[in-house]
């Protein structure tokens, strides 16, 4: 259960690490991977702040990330690495926030208004799951 939640919290930074993209050629690529694996989660993007940010990649991190895909995970300049946390800022954080109340708070082991107050103000451009999310876990029940 703790895994679950801790896999459907961090899947937006982890899943915005993994991709990138915008403009033309690769970074274009990468834009179309992000929407259409954005779309294929249920998250809410912002198409045009998806294509500013992926068009800001350099040519060599937009390679890389059309070579390794939505289930890579590609050895970024650090410049890539920042651009991959600023597109979660694409991310509309209270429909995903929603989203994910919506599928965990419907679990036995998980204390929904507790996992409403945990998200409030969460933001999907930190690295950080928000403090006080396990104290909505209840183990076995």
């Amino acid at each position: 259960m703790r895994t679950r939640i801790i896999s459907s919290l961090a899947a937006a930074t982890l899943f915005v690490s993994a991709c990138g993209g915008g403009a033309g050629g690769s970074q274009g690529e990468v834009a179309d991977l992000f929407l259409a694996s954005g779309q294929e989660e249920g998250l809410d993007l912002d198409k045009g702040c998806v294509e500013d940010v992926t068009a800001k990649l350099s040519d060599d991190d937009a390679k890389k990330l059309v070579d390794a895909g939505v289930e890579g995970d590609p050895e970024l300049s650090a410049a890539g690495e920042a651009l991959a946390f600023e597109l979660a800022g694409c991310i509309n954080a209270d429909a995903l926030v929603d989203q994910m109340i919506e599928e965990l708070g419907g679990d036995q082991n998980v204390d929904a208004d507790c996992l409403e107050d945990a998200l409030d103000g969460f933001d999907p451009t930190s690295a950080e799951l928000p403090d006080g999310i396990f104290e909505c876990i209840t183990l076995g029940g």
